[in-house]
């Protein structure tokens, strides 16, 4: 009996495995930091790693990502002319429900789980400082929503809103934590799928 239940499982894990499709993707962040600083100012980043998307049936697919996400917001420097921003390098993995409302055209619509792997000030062109130690918040969880459309075989154009909820904040150098400066993280992201 075991033996039969152990076939049905693997042939039903081979189906759902070959129906799977696997992918790269990369393109462009454009993020910002809600109430972590007073002001702050969009900051232009990349994203790129894998997707694989499963269909579910002939409207609906999940699908899935790991990626590495530079996000972070950046500021105006006070004195001198040079700009100053904060980085802010996440490994992402987004978890999608897509749903197809025409033939090459879909809405996806999920939650996305981040890792935070490192944080840098950068001031100016020279000054590129390690301040991963004064952001404890390591993980992050947000809603996603976006729009994927295919123009070519296997290759599809995605934008998408990231909208973070867990927060942000500071530890200083004598190791004050900094609650009443916190936010999370907003980012808007254009990019392009290829699925192999």
């Amino acid at each position: 009996m075991k033996q039969v239940v152990l076939a049905i499982c693997l042939l039903i894990g081979v189906q759902v495995f070959a129906q799977v499709q696997f992918g790269v993707k990369a393109g462009g962040n454009i993020a910002t930091t809600k109430d972590l600083i007073a002001f702050p100012k969009n900051r232009v980043g990349w994203y790129g790693g894998l997707t694989m998307e499963l269909p579910i049936n002939r409207y609906f697919f999940f699908q899935s990502e790991m990626l590495f996400s530079s996000k972070g917001y950046k500021v105006d420097q006070q004195l001198g002319a040079d700009k100053t921003s904060i980085r802010f390098n996440y490994i992402n993995i987004p978890l999608l429900i897509g749903y197809r409302f025409e033939k090459n055209s879909s809405i996806l619509l999920g939650t996305e789980l981040g890792y935070l792997a490192g944080a840098r000030l950068i001031m100016g062109k020279e000054n590129n400082l390690d301040v991963g130690k004064h952001y404890p918040a390591k993980f992050d969880i947000a809603a996603s929503i976006g729009l994927q459309h295919q123009f070519l075989k296997n290759l599809y154009v995605e934008v998408r809103y990231n909208y973070g909820f867990n927060m942000l904040y500071s530890v200083d150098a004598i190791g004050q934590r900094h609650l009443d400066s916190r936010g999370a993280n907003r980012v808007f992201q254009v990019g392009l799928n290829y699925l192999l």
